[in-house]
Formats: C-alpha cells, structure tokens, sequence
C-alpha cells in the first residue's frame, strides 16, 4: 500500500511541474511550440536579452528542422491595456549572425538568445529591447507595465518534408519586458 501511494504522490508532483512549465508557450503548431524569455537586463547596460525556445511536442519520432531568422518573427512591446509603443529610431550599429536550420529532437527543446546591442544609448536609466534594426524598442521607465509579444511565421518550402520540416506560424505569448535596476 506504500508503494502505491508513493507512486501517486510521484505522478501528482509530476503533473503539477508540467503544468507550471507551460506558462508563456505558444499554442503547438504541427508539432512545435514557442515561447519568448526576457530575464532581467544585464548589469549596467540598458539592453534586456531576449531568448525563444522551441520544444518539439511531435507525436512523430524524428526531428524538427526549424528555418528561424529574427526576420521572419514579427514583434510588439505594447503595454497592459495593448497599447503599442512605437519602435526606437536612434542611431543603430549592429551585426546579425548568420542563420542555420535548426534541427531540433525529438521531444527535445531549445533556448537561444535573439537579441542584439546595435541601438545607440546615452542613458543608464532606460530598458532597451533590441532584436535588429527594424525590432528595437526604448521602454519608458513610466511606471507603466510594458510586454513583448509576437508572432513567427515560416513558409514552406517546396522541397519540405512533411514531418521533418516544419513549416507554419506560432503567436507567441506575451512576457513582462523588466524594470530598469
């Protein structure tokens, strides 16, 4: 009888810990899912790091070749009430790396960073949102609650293969974009 009910104490704490790791996900599209990550900003720089992380959610064995590329995301920081904030037009100076397929595993997941530091900045009081030069935003430091959202969208491709490539498009949900320190 102790067996028993170690093992039912097991699986509710499992599926309690499951659930709690599906806060920010996208909704799964053909077998993949995403979401965007915005931890604090770092030291004493403006610039918050922006990740995604996909997980493949696949019923399929094999893996998920992932065509990303900051361009094909679409991106907003808007505040509670969905208002949005206009995009930064400072000065900007930034490289891009260049993009791979990302081939990612079965019932495997995979974090990233997409944020750059190509904005110009004169103050350290600001929070900056940077993911390119068409995706950079200064968030006011207004007392006002500002959230980054957004979409991913990938065309498929002629040579695609049905399961493997992965093709379609992700609404990603909202996060809370920091306070400046």
């Amino acid at each position: 009888m102790k067996t028993h009910f170690t093992l039912l104490v097991l699986l509710v704490a499992a599926t309690a810990l499951a659930a709690g790791d599906d806060a920010g996900w996208s909704k799964p599209i053909k077998g993949l899912r995403a979401r965007l990550v915005v931890p604090s900003s770092m030291a004493d720089l403006p610039f918050c790091r922006v990740f995604i992380e996909f997980e493949n959610v696949d019923d399929v064995m094999g893996q998920k070749r992932i065509r990303f590329a900051p361009g094909k995301l679409t991106l907003r920081v808007h505040d509670k009430d969905g208002k949005e904030l206009a995009l930064a037009n400072g000065p900007y100076d930034g490289m891009s790396p260049l993009w791979e397929t990302i081939a990612l595993p079965y019932a495997g997941s995979l974090k990233f960073q997409i944020s750059l530091r190509g904005l110009g900045y004169s103050a350290k009081d600001k929070v900056i949102i940077d993911v390119g030069a068409d995706k950079a935003w200064v968030i006011p430091q207004d007392g006002s609650t500002y959230f980054l959202s957004g979409s991913l969208t990938i065309e498929k491709g002629k040579s695609d293969h049905p399961y493997m490539d992965w093709s379609g498009s992700l609404e990603l949900p909202r996060v809370e974009i920091p306070k400046a320190k």
